[in-house]
């Protein structure tokens, strides 16, 4: 029996966007399609005329059962790939459909499960036992969105001359550290990037003798917002000109002011920089330490000597950041 954390049964209600008869249209090789249903049934056949009622079929409901017709000549191959075509399909549905790839992209790294009661194959079936292909591959595109915007995000970091990388205006320990750490992670991968803050900028009262007493470098201040920047621990342009926001990370909900963010529900936006770094970045104990901190400050909101505590943060986060 599968054992999920969420799961989701048609296209209706706040996680009806994982459906397949969800209202996101794409398009795919110069043809456009109303969901991943029109699409997958339609690439069961060759025949032209049948491709196109399928493609054209008003609802997703009629598209499934033209392509469900056993009248109708599918493919002789179309078992041996309808995984691919499933993923192809469901792929491009987020892609094209950014709103709801941040959506997915939100649910971390949680299993997903379609829940359909009499559905084995692609769901879980009614007692939960089925092979959940349709979840699974949801699963994947999730990794393959976040590994693309991470890319884009990187790439566009290697040409330009420097990148600075900053938090919102109010700065508490979360975006300084955050800042600080992605700051080394780019360096490490050949990126002139520069921990920065800008000269409007404020640290949160409650946080500024825990951010003097381990932060180990001062930020440079940025008055000059004709540059490129990296946000971390927010996703909003607030006075920047998007053209220069390269990306965000954060675990907050995602505006979509920023096309290329990365934002996931983590208990800091440290240690959702760590989850996506950590196979490239060897992380030090004084690193790891500012994660820590992060993640207690942001559960607790508390103004802390954390000395003491350090021992029990270990132990308490170590399933967190091993």
């Amino acid at each position: 029996m599968i054992k999920v954390a969420i799961e989701f049964y048609k296209e209706f209600g706040p996680l009806g966007y994982l459906a397949n008869y969800s209202n996101h249209g794409f398009f795919k090789d110069g043809v456009f399609y109303k969901t991943v249903e029109h699409y997958y049934q339609s690439e069961k056949y060759s025949d032209p005329l049948i491709k196109a009622k399928i493609i054209n079929a008003e609802t997703p409901k009629i598209a499934s059962n033209i392509g469900r017709d056993r009248n109708n000549i599918r493919i002789s191959d179309f078992k041996q790939i309808k995984n691919q075509v499933m993923f192809e399909g469901i792929l491009e549905k987020f892609r094209q459909n950014r709103e709801i790839a941040y959506k997915l992209i939100a649910t971390g790294n949680e299993s997903i499960a379609e829940a359909t009661i009499d559905e084995y194959y692609w769901g879980i079936g009614k007692d939960k036992t089925g092979e959940n292909n349709i979840g699974k591959i949801i699963e994947k595109v999730r990794t393959k969105l976040k590994e693309e915007i991470l890319s884009n995000i990187l790439t566009k970091s290697k040409k330009a001359e420097v990148v600075y990388i900053i938090g919102p205006k109010i700065l508490g320990i979360d975006a300084v550290f955050s800042g600080y750490l992605l700051s080394k992670i780019l360096k490490s991968l050949g990126i002139n990037a520069k921990f920065a803050v800008l000269e409007e900028s404020t640290y949160k009262e409650s946080d500024k003798d825990t951010i003097n007493s381990y932060l180990s470098e001062t930020p440079e201040i940025i008055n000059n917002l004709d540059n490129n920047f990296i946000l971390v621990n927010s996703n909003t342009l607030d006075s920047l000109d998007l053209h220069n926001v390269l990306g965000a990370f954060d675990h907050h909900p995602v505006t979509g002011e920023i096309p290329d963010t990365l934002g996931i529900n983590y208990s800091s936006t440290s240690l959702l920089i760590y989850d996506l770094f950590k196979q490239v970045y060897n992380f030090s104990d004084y690193e790891k330490k500012l994660i820590y901190l992060t993640c207690l400050s942001d559960e607790h909101s508390l103004n802390i000597n954390i000395e003491p505590l350090d021992n029990r943060l270990l132990e308490s986060l170590k399933l967190k950041i091993s």
